[in-house]
């Protein structure tokens, strides 16, 4: 009766779990403004036919296009923008339930994970491919130790993994050479079944990279270059991005010094723990080479923030697989503790963020489309630019292009082309700010982030003496890791009278 019982509040401990986060990811996801990223994908996927969205621009993007035809299937089933969040919310819900019912961690770790960065926030919430992370790792990790006997479940979802993003291509295909090597040693990869998984892995991955294959005139990578640093610095943040990038997770400002060089040594202290786990093990070259091909990687190619949430799934998929291994018991102790550490600390900056992005807007693109809208019918005639990516979070709530420096201010597109003759730039340097004004369009839509430094230490000054006057703030905050940063957007009028007239 005891085992009974116990079991039943096993249950009811996993349903209650399993409740508390749906209604947390769908509480933050109703309040949640999407980003530039996320209409980005969405008009991609709106406004151009599967085969132009995928053969096309999906690899503008830098991706396979695995995510925009998803969004290309739900827009035309009726889902509006404003719903976006939906479909990661439930991907991350049906993953929260795999982790709690399937994972082989104790069940306090297994709501602890559900807490943590990625899963609490950025990956559920924010909508974009990673959410795939989130469901399709923790199901390849499930299917793992069978990988031999069934093959082909294991590369159907390998090869599924490789389309979502870079980083997951990387994953896949160690996980997809592993498989290989196992029905190798097997004798078993003439086996039809064996042949198939092969053949299933090998062709999702081929079309992975046939629609991710960068373009000769792909001009993202030119804009972004000067924003890179050294591949070690890349490859310490994507590391710290991915576990504890800071001592004091409490803190709501931007770390430095002493408090991220902490986060550095909690993080390398973490996988050091999960190397020893690893050695007690048989797969032991895969799980090592995993986080250790993720990093090199992210150093060789530029690794954007987001992009930690895989490395932070792929040890997660290692933990899974390899849990059981028979390592001593100090060992396993510390590396509980430091999990539980691990989860604890990604907590609170996902409740920080969560509660703010309730509160407050975390993109400024809705109420500043219908600002634009409104100046534009005050002003039949005038010309209104945008600068900086941001500022096209509007073009989502427009129902047309009106920018006049984006295509000669033609209706479409409405979507970022990175091709490198594109005179409109989503990442601009400061004399384009500066060329921009010279050409003195009558109003401007600006993203504060791109925005010149000098200028932005004065606005009100800075454009004053350009000729112009701020119209309109709208506020926003993005959050990463607990602490925001300003993605506001400002309306600024050229000065007809006054002290700024020119």
């Amino acid at each position: 009766m005891g085992h009974v019982m116990g079991r039943r509040q096993v249950l009811a401990a996993q349903g209650l779990a399993l409740g508390c986060y749906a209604a947390w990811v769908i509480w933050v996801g109703l309040h949640h403004e999407p980003w530039f990223d996320e209409i980005q994908a969405w008009l991609l996927a709106r406004d151009n036919s599967l085969v132009t969205l995928i053969g096309t621009y999906a690899r503008y993007e830098g991706t396979p296009g695995l995510w925009h035809a998803l969004l290309w299937l739900v827009i035309r089933a009726g889902l509006p923008l404003s719903a976006i969040w939906v479909l990661s919310a439930g991907f991350a819900i049906v993953a929260a339930a795999i982790v709690l019912w399937r994972a082989p961690f104790a069940l306090p770790l297994r709501i602890g994970l559900l807490a943590t960065w990625y899963f609490g926030f950025q990956y559920s919430v924010v909508a974009r491919g990673y959410c795939l992370d989130l469901l399709l790792i923790p199901v390849a990790a499930i299917l793992f130790a069978d990988r031999v006997r069934r093959p082909v479940a294991y590369a159907l979802v390998v090869g599924v993994i490789a389309n979502i993003n870079a980083y997951s291509f990387v994953f896949a295909g160690l996980l997809g050479l592993d498989l290989l090597v196992q029905l190798v040693i097997a004798r078993k990869w003439r086996d039809g079944r064996a042949l198939a998984a092969l053949a299933l892995a090998g062709g999702l991955g081929l079309l992975a990279m046939g629609t991710a294959w960068q373009p000769a005139d792909n001009g993202f990578m030119a804009q972004v270059a000067p924003l890179k640093q050294n591949p070690v610095a890349i490859a310490a943040v994507f590391v710290a991005n991915a576990l504890f990038d800071r001592a004091t997770p409490w803190s709501e400002v931007r770390a430095g010094g002493l408090n991220v060089v902490l986060g550095m040594v909690l993080s390398l202290g973490f996988l050091g723990l999960v190397a020893r786990l690893v050695l007690a093990g048989r797969d032991r070259l895969l799980m090592l080479a995993i986080p250790v091909v993720l990093i090199v990687f992210s150093g060789v190619v530029l690794a954007s923030s987001w992009h930690g949430g895989v490395l932070f799934m792929a040890v997660v998929f290692v933990l899974w697989t390899q849990w059981r291994n028979p390592v001593d018991l100090p060992t396993r102790r510390l590396l509980i503790a430091a999990l539980a550490l691990l989860e604890i600390g990604q907590a609170v900056e996902t409740l920080h963020s969560g509660l703010r992005d309730i509160a407050g807007a975390y993109s400024a693109g809705q109420p500043a489309a219908a600002a634009v809208m409104a100046w534009r019918q005050g002003h039949p005639g005038a010309r209104i630019d945008a600068f900086g990516g941001q500022s096209f979070e509007t073009q989502g709530w427009l129902p047309r292009n009106v920018y006049a420096n984006y295509h000669e201010g033609a209706a479409h597109p409405q979507f970022v082309r990175w091709n490198k003759d594109e005179r409109w730039h989503g990442l601009p340097t400061a004399a384009e700010w500066h060329a921009m004004l010279a050409e003195r369009p009558d109003a401007v839509l600006a993203s504060v982030v791109w925005v010149p430094l000098p200028v932005k230490q004065d606005l009100a000054g800075q454009v004053c003496r350009s000729g112009y006057a701020v119209a309109s703030r709208f506020p926003a905050a993005m959050e990463w890791r607990g602490v925001p940063s300003d993605n506001s957007l400002i309306l600024f009028e050229r000065a007809k009278s006054g002290a700024c007239a020119r």
